[in-house]
């Protein structure tokens, strides 16, 4: 599997053109893992939920 950490709009973008799943990680544990359905600059929705971009890190599954 190959994992790669999302932060650019480009990397939320493809996720959704190729139906990628993304993974959520706060303070170094697994938050969520679904398909992104929008994004901003501040922050990437997730099954209806927001997580801000500046305290989640993303990475692509």
């Amino acid at each position: 599997m190959i994992r790669k950490s999302c932060s650019l709009d480009t990397d939320f973008q493809r996720s959704i053109t190729f139906q990628r799943n993304i993974e959520v990680w706060v303070e170094q544990k697994l938050v969520i893992m679904g398909r992104v359905e929008s994004f901003t600059v501040e922050a990437v929705r997730i099954e209806g939920t927001e997580y801000p971009r500046s305290s989640c890190e993303f990475i692509m599954v």
